[in-house]
């Protein structure tokens, strides 16, 4: 069931403070990324310099779209829960803890991605995501379980959704291990899903069931 519009000014009024920190705590990592991209010395042939950052390139994107859609999804968390407590929270600003991380071992893997360290910053890498899907999906069942989000036809939805988090991100740590540049392009799929909005997994319920 969905609650009357009237619920919806309470929910924003009751979680603002989070938000805005959380806000401003996404746009600063995000921001964070573009400056391990270092501008080439004027003594270097330019173009090829440019080419040569290409490890730079795709870390940077794959960060930047897996922050985003970590704030969308923050964002549409945020749209539901009614309420706030200390749990959620702590649970926010440990959330917030991993998202400032990113930047650091997105530039460690773009710095050894060609090297004989890939494996390791790989690893690093999709494990600070792995760790991050997790807090995620504690911090929700949390809301669901102090029933601190409104009733709406999604929260069954996200919770499906969110489930395949850390499954996802546990198998990009064994991708990883064979190719970090693999590791990338597997983590900007992974972003793309979770981009995909949750009334995708309501309306395969209401399939399966009619079926």
């Amino acid at each position: 069931m969905i609650d009357a519009p009237r619920d919806k000014p309470a929910v924003q009024n009751e979680t603002a403070r989070i938000e805005a920190f959380s806000d401003g705590v996404f746009a600063i990592a995000i921001t964070l990324l573009i400056l391990e991209i270092h501008v080439p010395p004027r003594a270097a042939g330019l173009s090829s310099t440019l080419l040569a950052l290409w490890p730079s390139y795709l870390a940077f994107v794959a960060s930047f779209m897996t922050i985003g859609v970590m704030w969308l999804n923050h964002h549409r968390l945020f749209t539901l829960i009614a309420k706030n407590d200390d749990g959620l929270i702590l649970f926010n600003l440990v959330l917030l803890l991993g998202v400032t991380w990113i930047p650091f071992p997105t530039a460690v893997l773009a710095e050894h991605l060609t090297g004989h360290d890939q494996r390791d910053a790989g690893i690093l890498y999709a494990a600070s995501f792995l760790a991050i899907a997790m807090v995620f999906n504690l911090m929700w069942r949390y809301v669901v379980r102090m029933r601190l989000a409104i009733r709406h036809v999604d929260v069954a939805a996200i919770s499906k959704q969110y489930l395949m988090g850390p499954v996802f991100y546990a198998a990009l740590v064994v991708i990883a291990l064979v190719n970090a540049a693999a590791c990338l392009v597997v983590s900007i799929l992974i972003a793309l899903y979770f981009a995909l909005p949750p009334s995708l997994w309501r309306r395969k319920d209401r399939s399966a069931r009619a079926t």
